[in-house]
């Protein structure tokens, strides 16, 4: 009877020692916490319909769960607006970051991603962006943003898409229309206010010579692209850049992956709605998180010391 007490408690200690997750901390600028970041990055900016993409600044903090069936990646990153909108076909390598001058964003994030078979998969994730600093600090008379809905920024944004329009007239084609007003701002020049603007435009099933009932084409089918504007009293400027075609945007449901959930500098949700993972999946993930493991410096069953080393963390700063 001894014996087989003492052989039943080997069991239970050996199978406590299987489920037992390991948790590693490498530092924040590791090849596997930049790949994490890395591969988060693109996740955001290929799921957001609207805005403008984000770069990766600097990882804050990662934890790596370790299990049987996969790793869990526990992080915390930082990321800054770009100029490109999302768009914009444009890499994000390509796209220049704001400066704190022009009003620079920051959107800091929790994220939760899963490898397995090698494959990193973003499953939860939740950001909160605001201005990185106030312009007042940095410069006198440097611009300011202002609410999307401003009145005289947004009847300047449509003179300037009229003006756009009337230039390609003469080259046959179509018609376009605003989209999206991505960033509105102003600025003390010359002693006096200027407005600025940065929008997308669509095309339309007009002409430039028809006015009326235009409709925005098929995505499939339309062309996009990305202005900027600007005016002193009466005198608007502008600048526009046509896209490619765009490809269907593929839904979050289909990649089994869960959306964007962006705060933005207001604090309102800009995406409400979060799709479940399968329940199961959920069940075993949270489970495998909660699980608490033996505290740093003790033993582990089966003699496996549990020292994790410190971490070094934060990571560097890419940009400032």
């Amino acid at each position: 009877m001894r014996i087989l007490c003492v052989f039943l408690g080997v069991l239970v200690v050996r199978a406590w020692a299987l489920v037992l997750p390991t948790i590693t901390m490498p530092p924040c600028d590791s090849p596997e916490a930049e790949m994490a970041a890395g591969v988060f990055q693109d996740y955001i900016n290929a799921q957001r319909t609207s805005g403008f993409k984000y770069a990766l600044n600097q990882i804050d903090e990662i934890k790596i769960i370790g299990t049987p069936n996969m790793e869990i990646y526990k992080m915390e990153i930082e990321l800054l607006e770009t100029k490109c909108h999302v768009l914009d076909p444009a890499p994000v390598t390509a796209c220049p970051v704001r400066t704190k001058a022009e009003i620079a964003v920051e959107a800091d994030c929790d994220v939760a991603l899963t490898k397995t078979g090698g494959v990193l998969t973003v499953i939860e994730h939740r950001c909160k962006s605001e201005p990185e600093t106030s312009t007042e600090d940095i410069c006198v008379g440097c611009p300011h943003l202002l609410p999307l809905n401003d009145t005289n920024a947004l009847q300047m944004t449509t003179a300037s898409l009229a003006v756009f329009n009337s230039r390609t007239a003469n080259v046959s084609l179509s018609k376009y229309a605003i989209l999206e007003v991505g960033r509105l701002t102003t600025q003390v020049v010359s002693g006096a206010p200027k407005l600025f603007s940065e929008y997308v435009i669509v095309e339309t099933n007009c002409t430039t010579t028809e006015d009326d009932n235009c409709v925005p084409l098929n995505q499939s089918m339309a062309t996009y692209g990305f202005c900027t504007s600007g005016n002193v009293i009466a005198n608007v400027s502008v600048d526009c850049r046509i896209f490619a075609p765009q490809q269907p945007v593929v839904e979050p449901a289909q990649n089994g992956t869960i959306p964007l959930l962006m705060i933005d500098m207001t604090g309102q949700l800009s995406a409400e709605s979060v799709e479940s993972l399968d329940p199961v999946k959920q069940a075993s993930i949270i489970s495998i998180v909660k699980r608490q493991a033996p505290a740093a410096g003790t033993v582990a069953p089966g003699g496996q010391s549990n020292t994790m080393p410190v971490p070094v963390c934060p990571g560097k700063v890419k940009f400032f």
